[in-house]
């Protein structure tokens, strides 16, 4: 299957689920003139045929952002995780 524009195969390295909410973390290559190749995604609708899109995007449903740098990438991960669960009340 070819990439459709503006997207990126995904190679997901961290998989959680916080209140019900994918949470991702992983790899890809970002096209836009950018290094960026790790992401941190969230929400049911980022990803697509193991596809993502290769912007940032950032609302409370779902989002996608992009890093440089692996650690920074998942640092933004466990905070992530940390404000959804904040975010979400307690069943």
């Amino acid at each position: 299957m070819k990439n459709p524009c503006g997207t990126a195969r995904a190679n997901i390295i961290k998989k959680t689920d916080v209140n019900g909410i994918p949470v991702y973390f992983g790899t890809g290559v970002k096209m836009t003139n950018s290094l960026a190749q790790f992401f941190v995604a969230w929400g049911k609708g980022v990803l697509t045929n193991g596809l993502i899109h290769t912007y940032n995007k950032e609302t409370p449903e779902e989002g996608i952002l992009w890093f440089i740098d692996e650690d920074q990438a998942e640092a933004e991960y466990n905070t992530l995780q940390r404000t959804l669960a904040k975010k979400m009340p307690c069943s």
